[in-house]
């Protein structure tokens, strides 16, 4: 019996409990997936409480990828090289902080007919923790990444922490309205890591003016109701949320955890019904 749970600051909302169902079903298992909502403060107590009564893994979101990377153990390559997990997987003997929105975000883009490569340009905009997980896997795979980011000092810091041959791919800078519309053109793909409520500026959605007809928008969060999606539906039909990323890296996460990768349609079927 497989026990797993998604944490977050507020998960009341989330469909993962859906997608993890879905998986399980797929693969012929039994088990059971709860959305826990917690405070900074209480992260580190549940998740010890959630290991002792026998959790298998466990997924993490806003605020607490930063400290799921920093919890003793063995972390995985693409944590080291972030500083963020979006999953721990609660091995008997020991924890190990995994990093799967890289592979999500490659896998997102890919269904937008973007594909990770050298040359790629693509502009981050956001330097939280799903930001930092999806800079690592771009410029592993050799794309060009402009990060804007409301406090530039954070996204220095994702900047420090990559391998330096990857850093030579990243370039920070603030994020205004011109600095984005800047960014923009020539861009192959522009992905939002921020919170959709950002897009709410009237200031923010001015930076999108360079937006074109060829270029792709992927939104990390997902509902598609948001005011960054009405103008990338207006110029270009390659905008996509964040529910193809939620799904593709939730996959990753359950191929760690149980050995075994699950069959997506199922999993993107649970999303859209929750």
């Amino acid at each position: 019996m497989i026990r797993a749970a998604v944490l977050g600051a507020d998960v009341s909302k989330s469909r993962s409990p859906a997608i993890h169902g879905a998986a399980y079903q797929a693969l012929g298992v039994e088990g059971t997936y709860e959305a826990l909502s917690v405070d900074g403060p209480g992260f580190r107590p549940l998740v010890q409480r959630l290991r002792a009564d026998g959790y298998r893994y466990l997924n993490v979101t806003i605020p607490h990828k930063a400290a799921a990377a920093e919890w003793p153990g063995l972390q995985g390559p693409e944590v080291k090289a972030s500083g963020a997990a979006n999953t721990l997987l609660l091995d008997p003997d020991v924890v190990r902080a995994e990093n799967t929105d890289g592979a999500g975000l490659i896998a997102a883009l890919a269904d937008l007919d973007v594909f990770v490569r050298g040359g790629l340009r693509v502009v981050m905009v956001g330097a939280g923790g799903a930001a930092a997980g999806a800079i690592e896997a771009l410029t592993r795979g050799g794309a060009n990444v402009e990060v804007l980011a409301r406090r530039p000092e954070v996204a220095a810091g994702i900047l420090e922490r990559l391998p330096a041959a990857q850093a030579a791919h990243v370039t920070a800078a603030a994020w205004t309205a011109d600095a984005l519309a800047d960014a923009i053109e020539g861009a192959d793909a522009v992905v939002s890591a921020v919170p959709a409520a950002a897009w709410a500026d009237p200031a923010a959605c001015a930076g999108l003016r360079t937006l074109s007809a060829n270029i792709a928008v992927l939104e990390m969060a997902y509902g598609g109701g948001t005011p960054l999606a009405a103008a990338a539906r207006r110029a270009t039909d390659r905008y996509a949320d964040g529910l193809g990323m939620l799904v593709h890296q939730a996959a990753r996460a359950i191929e760690l955890a149980l050995g075994q990768a699950p069959p997506l349609p199922p999993l993107f079927q649970a999303a859209r019904a929750g």
